[in-house]
């Protein structure tokens, strides 16, 4: 396959991006919504607390009223009756001169902009002595402060996250409208079929990324290389997500991309500018998107990061993206000109700074080069490569070397 007969990744998810329908949209309980894609977005309503509310046992004042306050000049002020406690209604206004008892977590009364801690007073005879001054708002939680107006609880697309749906627990939301995510794999190959293929595992690799990616893998299948085989794989499956993987060489082995065109997808194309990843296939047949892709682990998450994630991503679906550091890199890094490169790097703490050491541990099937790596750095298409030396962006899906 020629550069000349390349698909630029950019130019596929434009093209692609008005025929691909998002997934359908479903309402479960909030509860039950954790690391599913929000089809609705929530917004907070009220505020917490809604005045300011005590952080400490003392005295709610008036912070004018203390500002003499010492240890040796104690201010005195007139002790109302009342104690304010937490969840307690508060039905007066705190006048000049005056203090009230108040608990942790109680709301100030009108009136009242500060709390003096019970161990810098003292009461005596229906007073209270104040013996340090305070500032305005000082040991007060601030309304909105735990909670407030107007937050992006969760957004469309966003995955939701146990902080999202305490908040929507807290609104009192009961469901949550989300998008039906689902995904089917097929694994293609005689040998695999056969047996003869020592311990096939690529698909499992796919599954658990999409799985890490908020989606629901429905179904795990296989099938010979047999065109007619996987279209009739293709044409039963309800699965929004459609993942193939192996025939999509070019010449007699593209069993795949053959059956993808027996379907009269409205879009197609095979061959992508990625290096490695270059024969994945990407169909769009009613709004659905179909992915045939590389047998072989590395090509396969290639294809995973630098055609499906940015295409979902522009299309509004928040496929969470991996932490981003830069590093220097410690070997040369060369790909061809006008394609994408996916370099598998192993980043490490080398003094004050990270270090990226390329993993060049075989090609495509490498999973040793996986295993031992710990993060990918992508190679823009109109750059040939990085030298030792420079600085580069690492995606990270583990966590940093020691």
């Amino acid at each position: 396959m020629s550069l000349r007969e390349l698909h630029s990744v950019a130019k596929v998810i434009k093209e692609a991006l008005p025929l691909l329908r998002p997934p359908p949209e479903v309402a479960i309980g909030v509860e039950q919504s954790l690391g599913r894609y929000s089809a609705e977005s929530v917004y907070s309503t009220f505020r917490l607390p809604p005045r300011g509310k005590s952080v400490v046992d003392g005295y709610a004042v008036r912070a004018v009223d203390v500002e003499a306050a010492s240890p040796s000049a104690p201010v005195p002020l007139d002790l109302r009756p009342e104690l304010l406690r937490p969840l307690g209604g508060v039905d007066f206004v705190l006048q000049p001169g005056q203090a009230v008892r108040i608990e942790t977590g109680a709301l100030l009364p009108e009136g009242a902009d500060a709390v003096i801690p019970v161990e810098d007073a003292f009461e005596d005879k229906g007073k209270v002595f104040i013996l340090k001054r305070v500032a305005p708002y000082e040991n007060v939680s601030l309304p909105g402060e735990e909670y407030d107006a107007g937050l992006p609880i969760i957004k469309r697309g966003e995955i939701v996250t146990p902080p999202a749906i305490a908040a929507l627990i807290l609104e009192g939301r009961e469901h949550l409208r989300v998008f039906e995510a689902t995904a089917r794999i097929l694994n293609v190959g005689d040998e695999i079929v056969s047996g003869s293929f020592f311990r096939p595992f690529t698909h499992m690799f796919v599954k658990a990324w999409l799985e890490q990616h908020g989606f629901k893998v429905l179904e795990v299948d296989f099938s010979r290389d047999e065109e007619g085989d996987i279209l009739e794989w293709l044409k039963r499956g309800e699965s929004y997500l459609n993942i193939m993987l192996g025939g999509t060489s070019m010449g007699g082995h593209d069993f795949t991309v053959r059956a993808l065109e027996k379907m009269r997808p409205e879009y197609m194309v095979h061959g992508f500018a990625v290096q490695p990843g270059k024969t994945a296939c990407l169909a769009i047949k009613d709004g659905r998107p179909f992915i045939a892709m590389s047998g072989l682990p590395v090509a396969a998450l290639s294809t995973l990061e630098v055609v499906l994630k940015p295409l979902f991503r522009a299309a509004g679906l928040r496929l969470p993206e991996y932490p981003v550091v830069k590093a220097r890199l410690t070997r040369r890094v060369t790909v061809k000109m006008g394609v994408i490169g996916f370099a598998r790097v192993r980043v490490y703490k080398c003094g004050e700074e990270l270090c990226a050491e390329p993993v060049m541990l075989g090609g495509s099937g490498s999973l040793a080069s996986l295993i031992r790596g710990n993060g990918f750095l992508i190679v823009p298409e109109g750059v040939e490569g990085y030298e030792e030396g420079e600085i580069v962006k690492v995606h990270l899906y583990k966590g940093v070397d020691e």
